[in-house]
């Protein structure tokens, strides 16, 4: 589900919040910037923190030694993002390099992490000219490539007015890939024709957005969000079907869409990504539809549809939603989301100034060769996971930040290896008002 809210922040001033404390030394709370750990064996976490739940964010930063123990705060700490609204975060996996796209701008920048909250910008590039539009959105494909995508979906009609006799919806993306070694762009194209089957098209299927891209081989797979137009009402109506994108690496013109009807929804998520490749080089691909969540499999170009696991009916028959997932591999995967069955909590207004709502989330350790999940012990409090990017594993424990929207929380720690439901609580993490944690790097 997704909400419009207007940020309850009067400005993006970090107040009341707790220094950062015992976990490390009192140079690394220093205002000026704490340890310069290289990054390497003994790289640091880094966290990143949002002020501002509605249009316009905040990011910030910062490099911890300790993430078991101690408090974590961000108040008078952290190193500001540029950020028109909630920036896409991506980290090198030996933590030396920060990618950041400044959405709605199109500028994406690559900074080196010195330690604590200093960084330093090394490189930036902006993607606009070459994309053609400012809302392109970013991902780290590999350690050495980038992916700046967009979509445009626009219905033809047989009569000038636009208004009779429906041709099906002209689908164009732009997508340009990006060496993050040399931060240069090295292929683009800004004119791909996409085309679904032709009956689809007919029946008024369209690609609306595209995002979360892997590789797998010389094929880039790009989630989809996939829109049907009613063509009694000219409204759009619930798809039954799930797309994906998939685009040749070395000539972006060379695409095709893959369907299927064995599970419907969108696969092309919010902040967390969707999509992931196994150890065997299938795509794992997680499908957002009515009120139920799937991870569906790829395999040689195509939808395995013998292929699906249901979140909710591992569950126990709940009513779910999610933005995304983390894959660790062996088949296991950690997974945030709305519990759809229970009551939400007010959280910001509408532009009308009425209290809007928002679901409580959840997390699951998910089991696909088991086809299992297990309801994770984490907050039970006003959990708000929407814009949340990216958690990681290091020697074996998954890592995630959880805490209510302008409140406290932890860092919590679970084993891999462990289909237990509880984990370790880990830091405490605090925030201020309309303030929270997206990301542990």
């Amino acid at each position: 589900m997704s909400f419009k809210f207007r940020s309850l922040a009067t400005s993006f001033a970090l107040v009341g919040m707790l220094a950062f404390s015992a976990a490390c030394s009192s140079d690394d709370s220093a205002v000026e910037g704490g340890t310069t750990t290289p990054p390497g064996k003994d790289k640091q976490f880094q966290l990143a923190f949002a002020s501002g739940s509605g249009s316009e964010s905040a990011i910030y930063m910062q490099g911890v030694d300790d993430v078991t123990k101690g408090t974590i705060s961000f108040s008078n700490s952290g190193y500001q993002l540029p950020s028109s609204r909630t920036a896409r975060i991506f980290v090198s996996a030996d933590g030396k390099y920060v990618y950041s796209l400044n959405y709605t701008v199109g500028d994406i920048s690559k900074l080196e992490h010195l330690g604590g909250q200093n960084y330093k910008q090394v490189a930036h590039i902006d993607s606009s000219p070459i994309l053609g539009v400012k809302s392109g959105r970013f991902t780290k494909v590999t350690e050495d490539l980038g992916s700046i995508h967009y979509i445009k979906a626009t219905a033809k009609y047989s009569d000038q007015e636009g208004k009779q006799g429906y041709l099906g919806h002209s689908m164009v993306a732009s997508i340009a890939l990006l060496d993050l070694d040399k931060f240069a762009f090295t292929n683009s194209e800004t004119q791909i024709e996409v085309k679904i089957p032709e009956e689809l098209a007919k029946q008024g299927y369209y690609i609306s957005r595209i995002d979360s891209p892997v590789l797998s081989g010389d094929k880039l797979y790009y989630g989809a969000s996939a829109s049907l137009l009613d063509l009694t009402t000219g409204k759009r109506k619930p798809v039954d079907k799930a797309f994906t994108l998939v685009v040749d690496k070395n000539d972006l013109t060379k695409t095709s869409v893959l369907t299927t009807d064995h599970v419907e929804g969108t696969t092309n998520g919010y902040r967390t990504p969707t999509l992931h490749k196994d150890e065997q080089g299938a795509v794992l691909q997680m499908v957002n539809g009515n009120d139920k969540t799937y991870v569906t499999k790829l395999v040689n170009g195509a939808y395995d549809k013998s292929f699906i696991f249901d979140l909710g009916a591992a569950l126990g028959g709940k009513k779910v939603s999610s933005n995304g997932w983390f894959y660790v591999g062996n088949g296991i995967g950690y997974m945030p989301y709305q519990k759809l069955d229970e009551e939400g909590f007010e959280m910001g207004v509408d532009p009308q100034g009425n209290p809007t709502k928002t679901n409580l989330w959840g997390l699951a350790r998910i089991d696909l060769n088991n086809k299992t999940a297990v309801d994770l012990n984490v907050p039970n409090g006003k959990l708000w996971l929407t814009q949340y990017q990216t958690s990681i594993v290091r020697d074996g424990k998954f890592y995630i930040a959880l805490s209510e929207v302008s409140g406290e929380g932890n860092i919590y720690i679970f084993d891999v290896a462990s289909n237990a439901p509880e984990g370790v609580k880990g830091a405490k993490i605090t925030s201020g008002k309309d303030q929270y944690y997206i990301g542990v790097y």
